[in-house]
This record gives structure tokens, sequence and C-alpha cells, in this order.
């Protein structure tokens, strides 16, 4: 595709507007064109970016998908008090600051430092010392 003569002055002088320089390249597409690329552009930027940075505020479902355990695991911890969340009063529902996510985390990496004992039971029943 080729840039209009409009254009080229602009980006030669250093006053392009990506907007302006975005509505030339549709003028020269046709409209049916332009629209096909607009519905993409829109598409492309409402896709989450792939490692991109995360949301300051998640849903339990978001924080559980994130750390790939269940949405039960982190009401859990809310009620626990081990993590902090803002109840929504009007939708009811909770959200988790990404702040105290990685806070959470974080404390939590910190204490679960020690190696874990799997098949440390010595019966085969569940003892309490096993939890």
């Amino acid at each position: 595709m080729r840039d209009s003569q409009a254009t080229r002055t602009r980006r030669a002088a250093g006053a392009v507007e990506p907007s302006q320089e975005l509505a030339d390249l549709l003028a020269l597409a046709g409209a049916e064109r332009a629209g096909r690329v607009l519905a993409l552009l829109r598409e492309l930027l409402l896709m989450p970016s792939p490692g991109g940075e995360q949301p300051e505020v998640m849903t339990l479902e978001q924080v559980a998908e994130r750390l790939q355990v269940s949405p039960r695991t982190i009401r859990r911890a809310i009620d626990a008090g081990e993590l902090a969340a803002v109840d929504l009063p009007f939708r009811g529902g909770l959200r988790v600051q990404r702040e105290a996510l990685e806070k959470w985390l974080s404390e939590n990496a910190a204490s679960s430092s020690a190696p874990v004992s799997i098949g440390a039971r010595r019966s085969g029943r569940l003892e309490l010392s096993d939890l």
C-alpha cells in the first residue's frame, strides 16, 4: 500500500499523528476493506496480551485461574483473613487487588520453603499429624 503525498510530507517533517496516518491508510484501502481492518483492530485491542500485566483488581475466578487453584481455595484464604479482598456492594462480588495478591503470594512462598513430605503416613488412616 502506498502512502498519500500528504502523509509522506507530514512524516518527513516529523508531524504525523497516528490517527491521521491511519485515516489516510484507510482512505486508500476503500470503505469495505477499511471496515474489515477496523473490526480487526478493535478485536486486537480488546484481546488480553499474553503474559501481559494483570489487572489492578481481579475476581475470585481470575485469581484462581492465575494460581491454578479452585475459586473455593481463594475464598477460604479470604475468609481466614490471609488474603485481603474488597466486597462490592451492588454486584455482590469479591475483588482482590493485585498488590494484595502479590503480598499474599510472597508471604506464603516464604513460609512454605520447608520441603513437603510426601507419603509420610505410617498407617492406612489419615491422622491429624498428616494435616
